[in-house]
C-alpha cells in the first residue's frame, strides 16, 4: 500500500495523514487480488473534533479500552483489556463493528465472546438508550480499541523510535496549521487547559505509558507553538533579532512595545478561544 509518497505505511501514518488532509485528495495506492490499483481519496473534516475523516477502518483484535459504572458492561464484569471476539456470533475485527451492531440490535440482547488470560468467556448485554453528543445511542457501557501490543526496544532503538515518532507528530502539527491557514481545517481540533486535563485524568487512569505519552505530545506541541513567529512568544523574539541583525540597528522602543501588545492581545484570544472550545465539547449539544 502507498498514500501520497509514504510507502507501505503502518495505520498510526495512514491515521497522521488522514486527520491532517481534510479536503485535499490523497493518492492511495493498494493491492487487490495481485493488483495495483489506484484510488484518489478527499477526506471530509469532522465538524466536531476538527480532523479529517476518510471513512476507512483498520481490521485488527479488537480490547475493552474502558467500562462505564453502572452499566450493562460492568454489570457482566467486562474489565479494560478483555479481548472482544464475537457479538452475535460476528467476528469483531474493527473498532466500530461493536458499535455497528449495538446500534442494529435496537435493545435486543447482544452475546459477547471475549478472552481475558487465555480463557473464554461468554455473556449476554442488553444495550441501553444513552445521549452522546446529543444524539440517542444504544450501548452497553464501553469503549474499544486496537489491541496494543507493547515492544521493549534497546536504548539506541528506541532513540531512534523516538525520533521517528517526534519527527512525524512535528510534520502533522504543521500540517494542521497549514490547513488552518488554508481553512480547510478547522480551528476546533485545538486543545486549550480544559481539555488537556481531561484528556490526562483518562491517561493517568489506563497507564504511565499512556500518560507520559500523551505528556511528550503536549510538550512537543507547545515547543513548536512556543517557537511559532508570534511576538511575545520565542519565535516572534527571534524573528525581531534576525531583523535587527539585517539592518544593523536596533528597532524603536515604541515599534517593540506596539509589537509585544499586539502579540499580547492575539495570545490571549487564542486562550480565550481554545477554553471555549474545550468547553462547548464537554456541554452536550
Amino acid at each position: 500500500m502507498q498514500v501520497d509518497d509514504i510507502t507501505d505505511p503502518n495505520w498510526e501514518d495512514i491515521a497522521m495523514k488522514e486527520m491532517a488532509s481534510a479536503g485535499r485528495p490523497m493518492q492511495v495506492w493498494v493491492l487487490r487480488g495481485g493488483q495495483r490499483l489506484h484510488f484518489t481519496i478527499v477526506p471530509t473534516l469532522d465538524q466536531k473534533d476538527g480532523i479529517g475523516v476518510a471513512g476507512w477502518g483498520q481490521q485488527t483484535e479488537v480490547q475493552v479500552g474502558s467500562v462505564a459504572p453502572g452499566t450493562e458492561a460492568q454489570r457482566v464484569g467486562l474489565q479494560r483489556g478483555d479481548l472482544l471476539l464475537r457479538a452475535n456470533g460476528q467476528p469483531l475485527r474493527s473498532v466500530s463493528r461493536l458499535y455497528e451492531i449495538e446500534k442494529a440490535t435496537e435493545g435486543k440482547p447482544i452475546q459477547l465472546e471475549f478472552s481475558r488470560h487465555g480463557q473464554i468467556h461468554r455473556v449476554t448485554v442488553t444495550p441501553a438508550r444513552s445521549e452522546v453528543d446529543g444524539q440517542q445511542r444504544w450501548m452497553i457501557g464501553l469503549t474499544v480499541e486496537s489491541r496494543i501490543e507493547i515492544t521493549r526496544l534497546p536504548f539506541l532503538a528506541a532513540v531512534k523510535e523516538s525520533w521517528r515518532w517526534n519527527r512525524q507528530s512535528a510534520r502533522m502539527i504543521f500540517q494542521f496549521l497549514e490547513g488552518m491557514l488554508e481553512r480547510r481545517m478547522s480551528p476546533k481540533s485545538l486543545v486549550g487547559p480544559v481539555g488537556i486535563a481531561a484528556m490526562s485524568g483518562e491517561a493517568a487512569r489506563e497507564g504511565a505509558a499512556s500518560y507520559f505519552s500523551l505528556m511528550a505530545a503536549v510538550s512537543l506541541n507547545l515547543a513548536i507553538f512556543n517557537l511559532l513567529p508570534i511576538p511575545i512568544l520565542d519565535g516572534g523574539v527571534i524573528l525581531m533579532l534576525l531583523v535587527e541583525m539585517l539592518m544593523r540597528r536596533e528597532l524603536d522602543l515604541k515599534v517593540k512595545e506596539a509589537v509585544v501588545k499586539v502579540g499580547f492581545v492575539f495570545l490571549m484570544m487564542v486562550v480565550v478561544f481554545v477554553i471555549y472550545n474545550d468547553i462547548s465539547k464537554i456541554l452536550p449539544g
